[in-house]
């Protein structure tokens, strides 16, 4: 023997193979397939092949909303404040609750490899559609799929019609990814199994960190940081699926196990939402900022044959032609909830299995008290576990459909809108009442003819290739429109692009910039349809100066755009240049006009040749040579108090009891249920503002009566109706720091026979401004 000889165990190339071997017959090489066929199709189902990287795929609407988030998270450290945006207070997202934090945390992570956001975006979503394959992968295991057609239908879960509607415009949505671990959780517990147990280990703590009760933790803590809707949603399933294993085993035991579950959802979704909760403690409620109607419940539900037609984004074009005659033809079209093909199958099945167990539940039970062989206790377990997910299919079905539970729940809250989005859950569910259907004919047929062990893995293996073949054809979009969107992208921000890198070479660093035409952010669309949303790309495309878009509605220092924006050109620019802003910026597309009249009028009062975009887009006015003017003739401080009122002004509600004519509109309302109606005068500076009131006033069942109007001030005035139920009143007054009512009485109004009211036309004209405007 040799110096360097080296001598190893004779077991130990044994060992080698023998771990290999586990290794093979794992659940390892099937997630590592499920992964690998998911992320190739996912490729081309999106065709990247023409998309670049480091453009975003989505870049309009919501897409830029969502993006606006992981920008924000990227360069702030966080989502919930953004300096550059809402110029100059900034825009503070406490005022839209969104409790979704798992995504920004993913934004994170991955911004530790590539800091630009398009990359951090697009990659993200990519990610997503790997993610819900493989937890779906799992989930279908727990319902004992077999691991061939597990993997052909995660896939089909990850590229559900859901993922491609919601896209990147809904992200957070789209990252659907923690659902089937709820799911399963649920699975288990409708089955009797343990949930809350250790794994046994030498070593206590390691069991108890490896075990069922920690990943139901784990699971439970990303399902409920992934989506407020998500998190409810599981909480609507667990207590159903609690009662029901109540009623069945009156085991208070496993009852108390589901409610351990339900205590970690709430507790979780409650630490996420502390920040928003304690934001509108500290700096009070905003009524505009989160604007929901009780109404929106059915209008954002589903209807049962949207989920059994194909998805109105198919690549057959009969069925596309067939959802898009649909969508057009009947009413409240929502969100375009589908299933899918497969995902439809499974739902009529789900509803036969449920019919059959109602109407012969007798036999049923019967049967199952006589002796089983194991052939026949695997077949009722199957048969078990497709009624237990056609049970809560049926669940989700009743909150989610048109009429359904959550209207109830919206006589209460209206804070949660959109429960056609359950349809993913329903999709879930549906692809295993589907998935062991599947595996219990095909076995029934594999015993009939005797097929060997080959030949039955074979069927299998073909089965669920072709599952999967007929579900992608079905489910995802066509290459040819992907590629003409990607194309029209990317040609749009590299025309973004340049010209804000131009703009950004141009202004000093910090240089603030008023945005026209005013859209309220977020959930608004300008007078032509271009969502608010899209006022953010200038905050996109920058990372030195500052925008006036993005401030969350409800505050004057968000609103404070639009009272300046409805003014005569010449006095909108003097305030925009007292209140140091570098600039104008027109959104061309957000006009019916394209822009021409508001350009015309910038241009000739500016004398300046403005700036423009390669396609039009954007057209840019500098403010420096009026700053400079109003410069010679008011020291700086002066025009910083002049500012300070014009980007924090004195603002209005409707509330308590007049209910706005919309969210973006807090300028008029109406009254029908309170005696003598109030609404609301904020005031958000600390000093007192001098203010003129004007408001038209109409009751239209009370013509050539009266009314006494009581002002913050503590004055009241009393007015008198004409023949047509309508007076205007004005009043100058004096108000204080924080919020004052102004009420409205009606003579002769009772509790029984309130007066109906509606206000318009309401206008607040601070006098500090006024005197500006009027020394020319």
């Amino acid at each position: 023997m040799t110096k360097n000889t080296i001598v190893r165990p004779a077991g130990a190339a044994g060992g080698g193979r023998a771990r290999l071997s586990r290794i093979a017959r794992s659940e390892l090489p099937w997630y590592a397939l499920t992964a690998g066929l998911s992320a190739l199709l996912t490729y081309f189902a999106l065709g990247l092949s023409t998309a670049r990287l480091s453009v975003p795929w989505y870049y309009t609407g919501d897409a830029i909303a969502s993006a606006d988030h992981f920008k924000t998270t990227l360069e702030q450290g966080w989502y919930e404040h953004n300096p550059d945006l809402g110029a100059p207070a900034g825009q503070n997202y406490n005022d839209f609750p969104v409790a979704d934090n798992l995504h920004m945390i993913a934004a994170k992570v991955l911004g530790l490899f590539d800091g630009r956001w398009p990359v951090v975006v697009n990659m993200y979503f990519f990610l997503g559609f790997i993610f819900a394959a493989l937890a779906a992968y799992w989930f279908f295991r727990v319902c004992r799929i077999w691991r061939p057609l597990s993997v052909a239908l995660g896939i089909l879960f990850a590229l559900a019609p859901y993922h491609f509607v919601r896209g990147e415009g809904h992200l957070f949505l789209a990252s659907y990814y923690c659902i089937p671990l709820g799911l399963g959780l649920l699975v288990w517990l409708m089955r009797g199994e343990a949930i809350w147990t250790a794994r046994p280990s030498r070593y206590r703590w390691w069991g108890i960190l490896t075990g069922r009760g920690a990943f139901a933790v784990v699971a439970l803590a990303l399902l409920a940081t992934s989506a407020t809707y998500y998190g409810v949603f599981f909480i609507i399933l667990l207590v159903f699926a609690a009662v029901f294993v109540l009623v069945r085993d009156r085991n208070w035991r496993r009852f108390l196990g589901a409610a351990g579950l339900g205590l970690v959802t709430v507790l979780v979704m409650a630490i996420n939402s502390a920040p928003d909760v304690i934001f509108g403690w500290t700096n009070g409620q905003n009524p505009g900022g989160f604007f929901r109607q009780a109404d929106e419940t059915e209008i954002y539900s589903l209807k049962l044959s949207q989920l059994i037609l194909p998805w109105n984004g198919s690549r057959i074009p009969l069925f596309h032609t067939i959802r898009t005659y649909y969508d057009q033809t009947f009413p409240l079209p929502s969100e375009e909830p589908a299933l899918g093909l497969v995902g439809a199958l499974g739902l009529i099945i789900s509803f036969l299995v449920i019919a059959y167990a109602v109407v012969a539940w007798r036999r049923t039970a019967k049967l199952s008290t006589q002796p089983q062989t194991r052939a026949q206790k695997e077949v009722n377990g199957h048969l078990e576990t497709i009624g237990f997910v056609s049970v809560l299919t049926l669940v989700c079905f009743l909150f989610a459909t048109m009429g359904g539970l959550s209207t109830l729940i919206s006589f209460f809250t209206s804070a949660l809108r959109g429960w056609n989005r359950m349809s993913i859950e329903m999709a879930a569910l549906c692809l295993v009442a589907f998935g062991l259907a599947l595996q219990l004919a095909i076995t029934w047929v594999l015993a009939r003819v005797n097929a060997s062990k080959v030949i039955a893995g074979v069927t299998i293996g073909v089965v669920s290739l072709g599952v999967l073949g007929v579900g992608y054809i079905d489910q995802t979009p066509s290459s040819s429109g992907q590629d003409a969107s990607h194309a029209a992208v990317i040609a749009t921000y590299d025309s973004d692009k340049a010209f804000f890198a131009g703009l950004e070479a141009q202004l000093p660093a910090e240089s603030m910039v008023l945005q026209l035409p005013y859209i309220p952010f977020p959930e608004a669309v300008s007078a032509n349809g271009i969502q608010a949303s899209d006022e953010l790309i200038p905050f996109m495309q920058t990372t030195q100066l500052r925008w006036s878009a993005g401030g969350i509605k409800g505050r004057p220092q968000s609103n404070w755009p639009y009272p300046v924006s409805q003014l005569p050109t010449a006095d909108l620019v003097k305030l925009a240049a007292a209140s140091n802003m570098a600039g104008i910026l027109v959104d061309t597309w957000a006009f019916d006009d394209h822009g021409a009249a508001q350009i015309a009028a910038l241009t000739a009062t500016l004398a300046q040749t403005p700036s423009q975009s390669q396609d039009g887009h954007w057209v840019f006015f500098s403010l420096a040579q009026t700053r400079a003017d109003l410069l010679t003739r008011y020291s700086a401080s002066e025009l910083d108090a002049v500012g300070r009122v014009v980007t924090d002004p004195v603002t209005l509600s409707m509330l308590p009891d007049f209910k706005p004519t919309s969210s973006d509109d807090q300028t008029e309302g109406g009254s029908k249920k309170a005696v003598a109606p109030r609404f609301t005068l904020l005031n958000d500076r600390s000093d007192t503002a001098q203010i003129e009131l004007t408001f038209t006033l109409k009751a239209p069942n009370n013509p050539a009566e009266t009314a006494t109007v009581s002002f913050a001030d503590g004055t009241t005035e009393s007015v008198t109706f004409d023949v047509d139920g309508a007076t205007t009143v004005t009043h100058a007054m004096s108000l204080p720091p924080g919020s004052s009512t102004v009420q409205i009485a009606v003579a002769g109004a009772t509790a029984t026979k309130p007066p109906e009211l509606q206000i318009s036309h309401l206008t607040i004209q601070e006098k500090a401004v006024s005197a500006f405007l009027g020394n020319g």
